[in-house]
């Protein structure tokens, strides 16, 4: 058998690693996926956030042991992974909007579109060549022996132009980390720049600060960036968040204008965020955040995922109480 095949299950093996550890890090971006992508019921969010990064992980391993048998479970579990993310992402396509996928962790999240059933039906093909040398009777271990000095090479360079077209496609879309930029976020509030600062729009278009929301007391403020499942989720829970934390007050903020939406009529303290400004000032990307600010600024957050807000919006209340 070629050496050069042995290629595809290092790839899947790297590709799958590499997504599980992610998701391991940030369940709630998994959770919020789960969500957004309208998965069947059964699939509960916060199982899928912890299982699935483990089977990755697993499958991962599988694909890298020496042993034919354990080799062949692993190529089998790559291959069924790889093709429920395809049919998610092609099912995805026709929802409007389109949801954001987040298959393989923060690092690979994005709006779907065909450039995203184009790579998950790539991995489908090199899942298939890696079935395919399970069915030979080899295994990743068996062909990495076979390794010529040639062959050595070829991988060296292969494994060097993926590092490169990743880090040059990546640099452009990459996703702002708030650990990073939580110091800037601090600093904006506490001098009362730009996030205080962020003029937000009313349902009858008059406008306001968010420095003049928060001078009575605390406040929660939750910013969301589309109309997907993840933002549903959050209309849903808002009222038992606004429930939970009496004591302060629950904003909800969208980057486009919210007061259309049905499922937004009704409910009190829903702001438009004109020029994503205030989210561009908490610095965390996409999907749904929140922040317990007051006059001085950032008392807790930035958090991102829905997950991450119920905590503290959580947090927040029994701040409140005690102090």
């Amino acid at each position: 058998m070629v050496s050069a095949l042995s290629l595809a299950p290092v790839t899947l093996a790297v590709l799958l690693g590499w997504s599980g550890a992610a998701k391991l890090r940030e369940p709630s971006a998994t959770a919020d996926m789960v969500r957004e992508l309208r998965l069947p019921r059964r699939l509960a969010p916060a199982a899928v956030s912890r299982v699935l990064p483990l089977a990755e992980l697993l499958t991962a391993l599988l694909l890298l042991t020496p042993w034919t048998w354990t080799y062949a479970l692993g190529a089998v579990a790559a291959l069924a992974l790889c093709t429920a993310f395809l049919v998610v992402v092609a099912r995805a396509m026709g929802f409007d909007p389109r949801p954001v996928c987040a298959c393989f962790g923060r690092v690979g999240h994005h709006e779907i579109a065909g450039r995203t059933v184009v790579r998950n039906a790539l991995l489908v093909g090199l899942a298939v060549v890696a079935v395919g040398i399970a069915v030979a009777g080899s295994s990743t271990g068996r062909l990495v022996a076979d390794y010529r000095w040639a062959d050595c090479v070829w991988l060296a360079l292969a494994a060097t132009a993926a590092v490169v077209i990743a880090l040059v496609a990546g640099g452009a879309g990459r996703t702002p980390d708030p650990r990073a930029d939580r110091d800037a976020v601090d600093d904006a509030g506490r001098d009362g720049g730009t996030l205080l600062g962020s003029v937000l729009v009313d349902p009858d278009l008059g406008t306001t600060t968010l420095l003049t929301l928060v001078l009575p007391r605390p406040q929660v403020v939750v910013v969301v960036d589309c109309w997907c499942g993840s933002t549903f989720t959050v209309l849903e829970r808002l009222p038992a968040w606004r429930s939970r934390a009496p004591e302060l007050g629950v904003h909800l903020v969208h980057t486009q204008p919210p007061f259309a939406e049905p499922r937004a009529q009704g409910l009190a303290d829903v702001w438009w965020d004109p020029g994503d400004r205030l989210l561009t000032a908490l610095g965390t990307g996409r999907g749904p955040c929140a922040v317990l600010v007051d006059e001085g600024g950032v008392l807790a957050g930035p958090v991102t995922g829905v997950e991450e807000v119920e905590r503290l919006v959580g947090y927040s209340a029994s701040r409140s109480r005690t102090t």
